[in-house]
């Protein structure tokens, strides 16, 4: 009985650590102009400031006037323009080796990607969108989502 007593509390415990994990902050808003809402996973939508903690799967929305810019922890760099989307699907990254892989959906509008330290890895940036994925490798991506696109527009980048 003690043995199934102890390993119920072990599995307890591991699970009430998980949540902790899964908010981890990914990176900071670095900018943020009039109109920005974040909102991370099981908290309400709040308004940005500059400093707002970004974690994973966290829905980062731009209204009108908005736009915001989210300074991750590799140095990479995302701004979105007004009446844009995106949700922080994954980003993981280990400062000792410099690699790290990132991942976001963008629903809607237009954003710059600058990349840091994981962008010079293949296949490590990625973006998924409406009618495609785009992958990063390098330096500069500017990605637009055209909101209630088809399958044969959507996406777009200007590598620099």
């Amino acid at each position: 009985m003690r043995g199934l007593l102890g390993l119920a509390l072990a599995i307890c415990i591991s699970y009430s650590v998980l949540p902790a994990q899964a908010q981890e902050r990914v990176g900071v808003t670095a900018a943020v102009n009039l109109d920005a809402e974040g909102q991370a996973p099981s908290k309400p939508v709040e308004k940005l400031v500059l400093g707002h903690n970004v974690v994973h799967n966290e829905r980062i929305s731009t209204l009108d006037k908005g736009q915001v810019q989210i300074q991750f922890v590799d140095e990479s760099t995302i701004s979105l323009a007004p009446n844009s989307e995106i949700i922080i699907d994954e980003f993981v990254y280990d400062p000792n080796k410099q690699v790290g892989k990132m991942t976001a959906t963008v629903t809607a509008g237009l954003l710059r990607f600058v990349g840091g330290k994981i962008s010079k890895q293949s296949d490590a940036v990625n973006f998924a969108t409406p009618s495609g994925n785009v992958a990063v490798r390098g330096g500069v991506a500017i990605i637009e989502v055209k909101r209630n696109t088809t399958a044969s527009s959507g996406a777009r980048t200007q590598p620099r």
